[in-house]
């Protein structure tokens, strides 16, 4: 029986009972802290594969001619080593070849992936692969004879 007071004596006891508290209200504020950063990280990449796709639709517009060795030199010299799996497709009607004729509409839509980690364990993290779409139009400026 002196057990059971002892025990039930412990647990209605508040010595000790604010800095539980404290600290799990300061856990709870690193992580929403965390997820804001990776928040934010993630609109930083998905802006910068929006301004990509702009140079590449850019760069096809002024030439008139789609050129993939080209967008891809592009791509890489822009995209650093944060995205992942970065596929370009351009949708437009072509003249002959690869060429856009003068006023035509074409869409080039640039996908890829950020990966967040979430935590490492050991050898092993434990990641969270994010997908990236950007779509933008664009109008040849280019007179093909």
């Amino acid at each position: 029986m002196a057990i059971v007071k002892k025990l039930r004596s412990l647990l209605w006891e508040k010595k000790g009972d604010e800095a539980v508290s404290f600290l799990m209200t300061t856990a709870m504020f690193v992580l929403i802290f965390a997820v804001l950063v990776s928040g934010l990280i993630y609109i930083m990449q998905y802006y910068n594969a929006s301004y990509m796709c702009r140079r590449v639709v850019r760069s096809i517009e002024i030439t008139g001619v789609y050129d993939e060795a080209e967008a891809r030199s592009l791509i890489s010299s822009l995209s650093g080593s944060d995205m992942e799996d970065i596929q370009i497709q351009v949708d437009a009607v072509y003249y002959s070849g690869r060429k856009i004729q003068l006023r035509q509409t074409f869409s080039v839509t640039l996908t890829g992936s950020y990966r967040i980690t979430i935590l490492t364990l050991g050898g092993n993290p434990v990641a969270l692969d994010l997908p990236i779409t950007v779509k933008v139009a664009g109008m040849s400026e280019v007179y093909w004879r």
